[in-house]
Parts: structure tokens; sequence; C-alpha cells
């Protein structure tokens, strides 16, 4: 992110999670990529539902902040959080995906932390 966005570009989470999303779409050949639908309790921000089984499924969460003083380590962790509290797995689960990766990230302008479970 260093060298690809100004960070003037980072204005908002719309635009992480669409750069995130443009990431995952080259996927595709190997898994369903859906983004902001529901699952559990809640919206999942982009999930990525393998075409087979035995490979992981991914569900991916993003919290962006403009303020200089949130701790983006403390951010991803509560990515982390609202994945599990809101039971975004189950879809997957219900696939009969066993192996998931839950990834929280924090974003402010060109940093990012990436937290997983």
């Amino acid at each position: 992110m260093l060298q690809s966005i100004s960070s003037l570009d980072g204005a908002n989470e719309g635009f992480y999670h669409g750069m995130m999303l443009g990431l995952c779409a080259m996927l595709s050949n190997r898994y369903q990529v859906r983004s902001n639908r529901e699952s559990g309790l809640g919206r999942f921000d982009i999930m990525l539902l393998p075409n087979v089984k035995s490979m992981p499924g991914f569900i991916y969460e993003f919290k962006f902040t403009r303020d200089e003083k949130t701790d983006l380590e403390a951010l991803a962790q509560e990515a982390l959080t609202q994945i599990n509290d809101k039971k975004y797995d189950t879809e997957l689960l219900s696939a009969g995906i066993k192996n998931i990766v839950k990834i929280g990230i924090g974003f402010r302008g060109k940093n990012a932390v990436v937290r997983s479970k």
C-alpha cells in the first residue's frame, strides 16, 4: 500500500473493502467471492467460499479509523471478535467447510494491521 495508493484514497472503509474485494476476485476460479452478505447474526465484509470442500474458507472483517490515537491492533482484534460474536462462519459451516480462516483488518491511511484465527 505504501507504493500503490494515495493517503487521500483511504477516505473510508468502503475504499479498503473495494480494494480487498478486487484482490479476492482474482481467486474466483477456486472460490465463490461474496461481499456484504448475511451469515449468522449479521453481515460479513468478504467471504471466500471454496469450490472444493477440502480447501479453507475465509472470512474478512474490516475496521477503519481516521483517529491517530486508535490502536490498529485493537481495531483488528475487534474485527475478529465481531466475526465470532456474529457467527459469520454459519454459511461456511452449513456448506461443510471445516477449515475456516477468520481475518480481521484495522486500517488507517496507508497503515493496516492484520489478525487472524
